[in-house]
C-alpha cells in the first residue's frame, strides 16, 4: 500500500482517476484515508455489489456453457489467515502449549467461502463469515459460544440460506470436502432445491460404506449405486444418497511404481453407467476453489492473508474487495482477446494495468464496451 501510495501520486494517475469515475479531485486520498474509510463501509453494501456482478455475468449467458445438465456448480471450502497479534474478541482464538513456557495464542479471520466454478475461473459467489461470539452466563463469566469446527459448520448452513435468498430460482449443485458430510446438511440442501456432490471419507461414514459394499456396481475402476442408506435403518433415523468411487492409477516414470488415488462422493444427482465419469469429474473440480481461488489470491498481486487492518468489519470489505479484483483479473486473463494473445499471468495483467494508470503513453480509452469471448 506505500508502495501504491508513492506510484500513484501524480497529476497523471489524478487525471486517470478523475476521466474513469467522471470525478474532480486535485490529489488523491493517502492511504491511511483509504483504510479509515473503509473500516466504516457497511459490508453489506459490499454484499449487494458481489450479488450484482454474479448476476450481471450470468444474464450474459456466456457462463451457460460452464452449467452441467443446467446447474452451476457452486463450491464451498474456508479460507483464514493467523497472526498472534490480537485481533479482538470476534476472532477465533486458540491457545497453543497450554500451561508451558512456550505457551501462545492464535488468532484468526476465517471465511466461508462459495465460489462459482467455470472451467479455469472462479468467481466469488456469496461469502460467510466465521466470527467467535462471545456471550456472559448468569454467573457473569465470560463463555466462547463456539469453537472453531462448529462455527464452520453453523457458517456453511448460514451460507446455504444466503445463496437461497440472492438467487431463488437458480439451478445449483453445491460441492465440497467431507466436513459437510452430514444428515443435517444434505436435508437443508433439498428444502432449497440444492443438488450436491460431497466428498466422502469411508472413515466418516461407516454406515454408507456397509450399505454400499453389499449392492455397489462395479464398471472398471468406478463404482456406483443410488439410494444407499445413511445411518440406521432400526431407528427410522437414516437419509437416502447416491454413492460413487474412482480409483485412478498413476505410474511414476522414472521408477514405474504404480499408486492408486481413491475419489469417493456422495451425491443426490442419479448415477448411472453413461453420466458415471462426469460425475467423477465435477467432483475432482473442487479443487478449483483452492488452486484457483485462495491460492492466486494469496499470491503477491492481491495478498488476501496480509493483515491491513485488526478491525473485523474493515477485514470483511477488505476481503470482498479483493474478490472483485479477482474477478475483474479472471475475465480479462480469460477473455479479452488482447490479454489472451500476450499469453500473460495475472501478475502480469495486474502490473499492465498499473501501468496504463501511471503512464501517459496511451489515453485510457473507456467509453466502449469491451467484449469478453470465455474459452
Amino acid at each position: 500500500m506505500n508502495k501504491i501510495g508513492r506510484d500513484f501520486n501524480s497529476d497523471v494517475v489524478i487525471n486517470h482517476i478523475n476521466h474513469i469515475l467522471k470525478s474532480n479531485y486535485i490529489e488523491l486520498p493517502h492511504k491511511d484515508t483509504l483504510i479509515n474509510v473503509i473500516l466504516e463501509i457497511n459490508y453489506f453494501e459490499l454484499e449487494k455489489i458481489q450479488t450484482n456482478i454474479i448476476r450481471t455475468l450470468i444474464r450474459t449467458k456466456m457462463l451457460d456453457k460452464y452449467r452441467f445438465n443446467g446447474l452451476f456448480h457452486i463450491v464451498i471450502d474456508g479460507t483464514l489467515y493467523s497472526t498472534k497479534i490480537n485481533l479482538g474478541e470476534q476472532a477465533i482464538a486458540k491457545i497453543y502449549n497450554k500451561g508451558k513456557d512456550n505457551e501462545y495464542t492464535l488468532y484468526s479471520y476465517y471465511a466461508l467461502e462459495a465460489k462459482l466454478v467455470c472451467g479455469n475461473m472462479t468467481f466469488s459467489f456469496a461469502t460467510e463469515f466465521v466470527e467467535n461470539e462471545i456471550y456472559t452466563d448468569d454467573n457473569g463469566n465470560e463463555i466462547r459460544k463456539f469453537d472453531k469446527q462448529d462455527c464452520e459448520l453453523k457458517a456453511a448452513y448460514r451460507l446455504l440460506s444466503k445463496i437461497k435468498k440472492r438467487f431463488p430460482k437458480l439451478p445449483i449443485i453445491i460441492g465440497g470436502d467431507a466436513l459437510y458430510l452430514g444428515k443435517p446438511f444434505f436435508e437443508l440442501c433439498d428444502v432449497y432445491n440444492f443438488e450436491y456432490i460431497i466428498r466422502y471419507k469411508e472413515t466418516d461414514a461407516p454406515t454408507i460404506k456397509r450399505n454400499f459394499d453389499e449392492i455397489k456396481i462395479v464398471s472398471n475402476a468406478y463404482e456406483y449405486q443410488n439410494d444407499i442408506i445413511f445411518g440406521e435403518l432400526k431407528n427410522k433415523e437414516f437419509y437416502t444418497l447416491n454413492v460413487i468411487s474412482y480409483n485412478e492409477e498413476n505410474i511414476d516414470e522414472e521408477t514405474g511404481e504404480v499408486t492408486i488415488t481413491n475419489f469417493s462422493y456422495v451425491t443426490s444427482l442419479n448415477i448411472n453407467e453413461r453420466n458415471k465419469e462426469n460425475i467423477i469429474a465435477l467432483g475432482r473440480r473442487r479443487w478449483k476453489i483452492e488452486n484457483k481461488g485462495f491460492k492466486e489470491q494469496k499470491s503477491d498481486v492481491l495478498n488476501i492473508t496480509h493483515i491491513y487492518t485488526k478491525d473485523c468489519n474493515g477485514t470483511k470489505n477488505l476481503y470482498l474487495i479483493i474478490q472483485f479484483a479477482h474477478t475483474l483479473l479472471n475475465l480479462l486473463n480469460y477473455g479479452n482477446i488482447l490479454i489472451i494473445g500476450l499469453m500473460t499471468t495475472k501478475n502480469e495483467v495486474s502490473d499492465l494495468i498499473k501501468k496504463a494508470l501511471t503512464s501517459t503513453f496511451k489515453p485510457l480509452n473507456l467509453n466502449h464496451k469491451i467484449q469478453l469471448r470465455l474459452p
